[in-house]
């Protein structure tokens, strides 16, 4: 068999994935839709790093709201023109949990941190709201990992 015709075999074996135009239901996010970098948040970063010290479960727990209340401040214009409400730039930021805990431990670089952040949030805003309720794990294997799963 020659390779022309393993992969038309192949391709004709993936019929069924023709004319869906996006993987896994999400609806296609145009790729100049962007949200403006956020500078590093200081006051935010000090105020989580003052309670890391006494309480580090704690400040893990509350970062991921303070930062999304600090983004949603900073992007409150541009997420009204996109039609993205709070909830989900806080769902977005809970997402990256792991990601923001290494950034207040001194392990990630804000630069890095903030692009995730943005771009989440635009590929949470293209999922439909059952997508966006359901944990990662469920939407792709239809239970919930032991690890819970990570978007």
């Amino acid at each position: 068999m020659s390779t022309t015709a393993t992969a038309g075999a192949v391709t004709e074996g993936l019929g069924f994935l023709e004319g869906q135009g996006r993987p896994l239901g999400r609806k296609p996010v145009p790729p100049s839709v962007t949200l403006t970098t956020l500078e590093e948040p200081v006051e935010v970063l000090a105020e989580l790093r003052a309670l890391l010290a006494p309480e580090p479960a704690a400040a893990r727990s509350a970062a991921p709201g303070l930062l999304a209340a600090h983004a949603v401040a900073i992007w409150s214009d541009q997420l009204k023109g996109l039609g993205i409400r709070p909830e989900v730039v806080t769902h977005a930021f809970e997402t990256l949990r792991r990601e923001i805990w290494l950034w207040l431990e001194g392990d990630r670089r804000w630069d890095q941190l903030a692009g995730h952040l943005g771009a989440r949030v635009v590929r949470r805003a293209s999922l439909s709201a059952t997508e966006r309720a359901a944990p990662p794990s469920d939407r792709f294997f239809g239970a919930a990992s032991p690890a819970g799963g990570v978007d």
